[in-house]
């Protein structure tokens, strides 16, 4: 169900007519950097990051709660972009609606929860990187004309509130020191935040059935959260030498998964089999430490 959609002259103070006066060329250096906010790319990295663990600087528990701010991100943006019914500039080379911006939600969520959840270097550092990159963000969704500011604005918002919300009723923050994480989330914080993505996804759907990425962020927090309660001790504890077959059962296993539930949500219509691409992809991401590091059985939670 969408909302009837709001004038446009409601929410933009000039930057649309600004972002038209850009040269082509500056445009496409903010389109190749507003991809620092996809979810696609995201989902990568935090696979990725879950996969290795400690070699690239956060836990494997760590990587799995990051997995989770995003899914709740997803849940959270495709349901009040429904619920608004606001759509984008009339320049937008995208349709859809906008409000709030899922790049600069999303990336709030996943760029800030990686600060706070990494090892490597100064906190103080991290969160200066991570507020780098949310502003290269939001900015590129304004200057190439996909967004109004308020739209980005929001997301960002929207954004901070979830990490202080998760945070919050989660691990919390301790700063110990100038280096080091400044959360530590456990087996059951990773395990309610799937559980959180899981019923923000689900009421989303009130507001828009039938909507394919929803559908598929419904199914992959629901097979996160399966997976991790199944086996997800195990897997944060395994062991992912830095050998070719791990390196090579690992990274084919991800790079499978992932594609499988990038194209999910293009090359599939029934909202049961989009659920179960999601339920799979997640599962087979959450087990892959296991499967790189020789485990030959699933235990049980």
């Amino acid at each position: 169900m969408t909302l009837p959609t709001a004038p446009l002259a409601t929410r933009g103070v000039g930057e649309v007519a600004f972002a038209a006066s850009l040269p082509e060329a500056v445009v496409a250096i903010f389109r190749l950097l507003t991809h620092l906010g996809n979810p696609y790319l995201l989902l990568g990295c935090v696979a990725a990051a879950y996969l290795f663990g400690d070699r690239v600087g956060i836990s494997r528990q760590g990587a799995a709660f990051a997995l989770g701010l995003g899914l709740c991100a997803i849940g959270l943006v495709l349901g009040l972009k429904q619920f608004f019914g606001l759509a984008r500039p009339p320049i937008s080379y995208r349709s859809g609606l906008g409000f709030p911006s899922g790049h600069a939600l999303g990336s709030t969520a996943f760029w800030g929860g990686v600060a706070v959840l990494a090892d490597r270097g100064r906190w103080r550092r991290r969160l200066t990187a991570a507020g780098v990159v949310i502003l290269v963000v939001g900015a590129s969704r304004v200057l190439i004309g996909v967004h109004y500011l308020v739209d980005v604005v929001a997301g960002v918002g929207v954004g901070i509130a979830l990490l202080a919300v998760t945070l919050g009723l989660g691990p919390g923050l301790s700063v110990a020191g100038s280096t080091g994480p400044l959360t530590r989330p456990n087996h059951h914080h990773v395990a309610g935040l799937f559980a959180l993505a899981l019923a923000l996804g689900v009421a989303g759907l009130a507001v828009a059935p039938g909507e394919s990425e929803l559908l598929l962020g419904v199914g992959t927090a629901a097979g996160a959260l399966a997976g991790w309660v199944r086996f997800g001790r195990r897997a944060a504890a395994a062991t992912v030498a830095a050998s070719a077959r791990s390196l090579a059962v690992g990274s084919g296993g991800l790079a499978v998964a992932l594609a499988a539930m990038a194209g999910t949500t293009e090359l599939l219509d029934a909202a049961v089999a989009v659920v179960g691409a999601g339920v799979v992809g997640a599962v087979v991401l959450l087990w892959l430490p296991l499967a790189a590091s020789g485990s030959k059985k699933i235990p049980d939670g």
